[in-house]
């Protein structure tokens, strides 16, 4: 009886050592648990940012513009804001160094080579380069960018281009009609773009072959 309990005793301290054995065995929680950003889980908080910045609680989210791309496009991080800061399982570090590319919703600019191209550019640096804008993200495109309504300080950055003449309302992807007004109150007035009567639209002119980019040009 006594060799029992003994023997019962030690299977009892055994099964207590592997318990802890596999308790500390475990890896780290994830960052989005416990705050640490370097821990292991980065898919899990690349999910939970994600998450974050699709949807219904996308209106809000905030970018600090870093470069200008082209006049319809830029990249950024994601500032921390109320949204994020709220939201259970996103935590707001990763949340910061969330880098992302954004291109304007409902407009299409003329491309870096094209006809008045580069003024578009300098225009939308000019509206929104090191600045904060905020972000009504729509979707994301077959190159991974963001399709966003973009504002700065309140005015809608895709309807300051068309007003000034240097982007085309992009009519195939957008129903707005307060654009299409813009666009074409820009084309009476022959503003930006719109002075020269054989201006292409960047759909045509992506198209178009190097051999027809060059005729173009001449």
């Amino acid at each position: 009886m006594k060799r029992l309990m003994v023997l019962a005793v030690a299977l009892l301290m055994l099964s207590c050592s592997c318990q802890n054995e596999v308790r500390e065995s475990r890896p780290p929680e994830s960052p989005a648990l416990t705050g640490t950003p370097f821990q292991g889980g980065g898919s899990r908080v690349a999910a939970n940012v994600t998450k974050c910045l699709s949807g219904s609680d996308t209106v809000g989210v905030m970018l600090k513009v870093e470069r200008i791309i082209d006049g319809d496009t830029f990249e950024g991080h994601v500032i921390q804001n109320p949204k994020t800061a709220y939201n259970p399982g996103v935590n707001p570090w990763m949340v910061q160094l969330t880098k992302i590319v954004v291109r304007i919703n409902g407009i299409d600019a003329p491309e870096r080579g094209q006809f008045y191209g580069d003024v578009a550019t300098l225009h939308l640096q000019w509206l929104i380069s090191g600045k904060a804008v905020g972000l009504k993200l729509k979707q994301r495109d077959m190159y991974g960018r963001w399709i966003a309504t973009t504002y700065q300080d309140g005015a809608d950055i895709g309807a300051e281009m068309l007003k000034e003449g240097l982007a085309w309302h992009y009519k195939e992807h957008d129903g707005n009609p307060f654009y299409a007004q813009l666009e074409a109150e820009a084309k009476l007035a022959g503003l930006g773009l719109w002075c020269d009567d054989r201006a292409v639209p960047p759909w045509e002119w992506r198209r178009m072959s190097k051999y027809e980019r060059d005729a173009y040009r001449n």
